[in-house]
């Protein structure tokens, strides 16, 4: 009747060891480019585009699916260039697992 699957101590710690490994390695790649950038480097979509070389639509993609973060202010939208730097990172890095 009861169909879970228990899992030994060592599973546990096995899967947890990968885990861990994978973070690590992210935050391997993400602190070289991005670590000594203020936050307060804000530009807008213009200075996006122009950093990226995105397109105005890929750009309003990203933000739609919540891989870029925003800010808005009167009407305009504004990113942080320590978190448009981050986004592209994460992006090349998914794109080199497959």
């Amino acid at each position: 009747m009861n169909n879970r699957r228990t899992v030994s101590g060592a599973g546990v710690t096995h899967m947890l060891s990968t885990i861990l490994a994978k973070v690590n390695n992210i935050e391997k790649l993400l602190s070289p480019s991005v670590e000594n950038l203020p936050d307060s480097e804000i530009l807008d979509s213009k200075g996006v585009r122009l950093l990226t070389k995105m397109s105005d639509r890929t750009l309003l993609r990203r933000r739609n699916d919540g891989t870029l973060p925003f800010y808005r202010d009167k009407g305009k939208i504004y990113y942080r260039r320590s978190d448009v730097l981050r986004a592209v990172l994460l992006e090349k890095s998914e794109n080199r697992k497959k």
